[in-house]
């Protein structure tokens, strides 16, 4: 946990004043805001962001603590994901701020509406789904995106309301590879599982240029010791026995070794989606204006690999892409 300081507080809050563009509006132009802003980052920030990207940490997230102050008169929680309540937060600003340090923010036409900021709230209608919007059942481990080839190097999670059920879990690539044999760690870097596509990414009807249903493809690759990681525990599967024996049994490295933490108002997460799968535990909203409420975002270190799916070099991948 990287804990502020009251003076760096103090900055972040002044450099969030200072980002008055509407990120609904003119995304292109809130996040080249946020950018120039985010060189007066204070330095031991800076720092740590950075030891984040090109290191890591040991469990694969950054968590960010001492912004309870900037949460001020919250409105009620909505009570769903279309009303863009979190993005107009002191709290987000700072979060896009950081994200814009590390990356280029960067949104997805077929998930929440196609914005810069999601509302992470719980919904009714949809409280036993395999979403963010959901609450009643197990959010299952898995790689933000897994499915696409645009997928998003950092996942951020901004904490305005909390619920003390709602655990988010965090299992890194390195506790995996702890566990399992060297001939297992090659078997997961050949091409010998498939996923479909996230229900949030279906809701409207989209169709994709690479289909439902993709692969065949690696858990992992890359670096031998800290490699890349794609997993779902939810929509993956493996094209043979031995393989789809492969996935009950991350999952199940996954419940015994996972991190866990109860994300509490103020407090700013940083998931390294590349070198981490997350997932979080069941809750039991009121639906009465107090539940839990976390704003989303997304950043991506190479914002050129995304150039041909985002037309007229908006920040949206087109729905068609994912």
């Amino acid at each position: 946990m990287f804990t502020l300081y009251p003076s760096e507080v103090a900055t972040l809050i002044s450099l969030a004043n200072q980002l008055t563009v509407c990120p609904s509006d003119k995304p292109n132009a809130f996040c080249k805001l946020a950018k120039s802003l985010s060189g007066e980052l204070p330095e031991r920030l800076k720092q740590t962001l950075n030891d984040f990207i090109l290191v890591g940490t040991e469990n694969e997230f950054l968590l960010i603590d001492g912004l309870t102050s900037t949460i001020g008169e919250l409105d009620a929680t909505p009570p769903n994901n279309s009303l863009k309540v979190g993005e107009k937060t002191t709290l987000a600003k700072i979060q896009a701020i950081c994200m814009s340090y590390m990356g280029e923010m960067i949104a997805y036409e077929a998930e929440g509406h196609g914005r810069l900021f999601q509302d992470v709230v719980p919904t009714q209608c949809m409280e036993k789904e395999q979403t963010s919007l959901g609450s009643n059942a197990e959010l299952e481990i898995h790689t933000e995106q897994a499915f696409s080839d645009l997928k998003p190097d950092i996942l951020s999670l901004a904490c305005l309301r909390g619920d003390p059920e709602a655990i988010t879990y965090i299992l890194p690539v390195k506790t995996i590879l702890k566990n399992i044999p060297h001939d297992e760690s090659l078997l997961l870097r050949q091409p010998l599982w498939k996923t479909g596509v996230d229900l949030s990414f279906k809701l409207n009807g989209n169709e994709f240029q690479q289909g439902d249903l993709r692969g065949p493809m690696p858990i992992l690759s890359g670096n031998l010791t800290r490699p890349t990681l794609v997993f779902d525990q939810d929509l993956m599967r493996g094209i043979t026995p031995k393989t789809n024996n492969m996935v009950k049994k991350i999952v199940d490295i996954y419940y015994k070794q996972r991190v866990c933490h109860n994300l509490q108002p103020g407090q700013i997460m940083f998931i390294d989606n590349r070198h981490a799968v997350h997932g979080r535990s069941p809750f039991f909203p009121k639906y009465d204006g107090i539940d839990r409420f976390l704003v989303r975002c997304f950043a991506t270190l190479d914002y050129m690999k995304s150039n041909y799916a985002r037309p007229y070099n908006c920040r949206i991948v087109s729905a068609i892409y994912s």
